[in-house]
């Protein structure tokens, strides 16, 4: 038996438990109603991650085809803002949501991450 086998097999387990966290973090996002590329219906099709950036509070919203847009709440905590790109944003809060025009894309947004999402 050769002697670097078991310490080549402990590397490749090393690296598919890596690749499984990389998945676990994508598919932890939280589903959100989308239409994008100008669809007139609402699928729950995206995903929200919430981070905080420098202090702000910070989303970003992935699409299935793997696009994506970062948002920061204003100030006022009444819009969502494109945080980068080229896009302005259209976007106002209602009661427990915000409502986000993008380009092309709409984004329905709520404002708190339902319980379930709550770090412990």
């Amino acid at each position: 038996m050769n002697s670097r086998l078991p310490g080549i097999l402990a590397l490749f387990l090393l690296l598919a438990a890596c690749q499984q966290a990389s998945d676990a973090t994508v598919a932890d996002g939280e589903a959100i109603y989308c239409a994008l590329a100008g669809a007139k219906e609402f699928k729950q099709d995206c995903t929200l991650e919430r981070t905080q950036i420098d202090g702000k509070a910070t989303y970003v919203i992935r699409h299935p085809d793997g696009a994506f847009h970062r948002l920061v709440v204003s100030d006022d905590g009444q819009n969502l803002l494109a945080a980068d790109g080229a896009d302005v944003t259209q976007s106002a809060r209602k009661q427990d949501r915000y409502e986000v025009i993008l380009g092309q894309d709409r984004y329905v947004v709520p404002v708190q991450a339902p319980a379930s999402a709550k770090p412990q």
